[in-house]
């Protein structure tokens, strides 16, 4: 292993995931699947009025638990139901 490819893996498993890179991370996702521009999302909108059911909240949750390199489980967007709520849990939680 080179040493440039241990610093990299070093720095991301050390980087920390704020509440504000969860959110903008979430916001770029949603702005996505909705093919609205990210100014469109409101991050306080619960995701059951962006249309989201649970089969989307399955694939959402799993997308986020690969981007933040662990799972989480589809039903935290339940109990933490709009963007900014979410990314603050995720964020406590890292």
């Amino acid at each position: 292993m080179t040493k440039l490819f241990e610093d990299n893996k070093s720095s991301e498993q050390s980087e920390q995931f704020t509440a504000l890179k969860i959110s903008t991370w979430l916001v770029s996702y949603m702005s996505d699947l909705l093919e609205i521009e990210p100014d469109e999302v409101d991050v306080e909108t619960t995701f059951a009025r962006f249309g989201l059911d649970s089969s989307a909240a399955v694939i959402l949750t799993g997308d986020l638990g690969t981007w933040l390199g662990k799972e989480i489980e589809p039903t935290v967007m339940y109990d933490y139901p709009t963007i900014a709520k979410l990314a603050e849990y995720v964020a406590e939680e890292s």
